[in-house]
């Protein structure tokens, strides 16, 4: 993303951040074996007014100075478009999709980076030729990127959550076959449906993950939570032509125990959350679904099909 930046190689390993209302998940991966392992997590509790100070003395401590860095923006910061794809020569792409997707903004075209990644082509089931188009405000970028630099991070490259996701979600995919994946915050979550590395379908879910604790309500929400998953699948299947996953991953930053309960007993399929061996943390590091992101930005690596616009 972000082709008005210019980004630099940093030493060994890799950096995944994501910025959140309240805080920072970190986690940092170490090549191994030809993959990326995640050797640390971590949480800063720190706003926006603290997040400069607070990662440059994680930095600091860790000894991470010079380390490359993969961003994750806050859903909030950026929005994620489905459009036809231009019949453009691809040296024409880059203007034609800014021009396609100036309309859909509440801001000026100039103030936009835009970002794409391609959309499967095994599920258009006849339809014209689709493409994945990130938007962000230039603007608001500014202040995390500065937040970044100066804490002796080295910014290599800048995410966003579906993709974050999809890196996690790698090593556990069999070829050919599809994956769910759910992730919960308090309120909102994220559904993705995954095959051989692509993202097919990406839908924002709302929730009260806390009324899970609650005995008179956690059935309602399980079952609200179910018929999502199961909608999502069917979509998958009548409108992309795709067998549906037969596994889900689940996880959620309070009540996870409950979610998983829940969508196991509702769902006819294999429900599972993170095992953190197949993304090498050790064993005294529990990643909790707050650190699902940032592991999957610290798993990046080299992705064809993008390009920044």
């Amino acid at each position: 993303m972000l082709s008005w930046l210019s980004f630099s190689k940093g030493k060994k390993g890799l950096v995944g951040i994501e910025v959140r209302p309240d805080g920072m998940a970190i986690a940092v991966s170490e090549p191994a074996g030809g993959q990326s392992q995640i050797r640390v997590i971590d949480y800063l509790d720190a706003r926006a007014a603290q997040r400069a100070a607070a990662l440059k003395a994680f930095v600091s401590e860790r000894k991470l100075e010079k380390m490359a860095c993969n961003l994750v923006l806050p859903p909030e910061m950026y929005a994620l478009h489905q459009i036809e794809r231009p019949s453009v020569e691809e040296s024409e792409l880059r203007e034609a999709v800014r021009w396609k997707v100036k309309d859909l903004l509440d801001y000026a075209i100039d103030d936009a980076i835009v970002d794409v990644f391609e959309y499967p082509s095994d599920a258009l089931r006849g339809r014209a030729a689709q493409i994945n188009v990130v938007t962000a405000r230039k603007s608001l970028l500014k202040e995390l990127i500065r937040v970044i630099n100066d804490s002796g991070l080295v910014l290599s490259s800048i995410d966003i959550t579906e993709l974050a996701l999809r890196n996690l979600a790698q090593p556990f995919e069999e070829d050919g076959k599809s994956l769910g994946l759910m992730m919960m915050r308090e309120n909102t979550g994220l559904m993705l449906l995954i095959k051989n590395g692509s993202v097919y379908l990406s839908r924002r879910l709302d929730a009260d993950m806390e009324a899970l604790a609650d005995p008179e309500r956690k059935s309602w929400v399980g079952q609200q939570l179910a018929l999502e998953v199961q909608r999502s699948f069917d979509y998958f299947e009548s409108q992309m032509g795709q067998a549906p996953p037969r596994r889900l991953m689940a996880g959620s930053v309070v009540n996870e125990a409950e979610l998983l309960s829940q969508l196991d007993e509702a769902l006819g399929l294999t429900v599972q959350t993170l095992q953190e061996d197949k993304v090498g943390l050790p064993d005294d590091q529990l990643a909790s679904a707050i650190h699902w992101v940032a592991c999957g930005a610290a798993m990046r690596k080299a992705v064809g099909g993008r390009k920044s616009v």
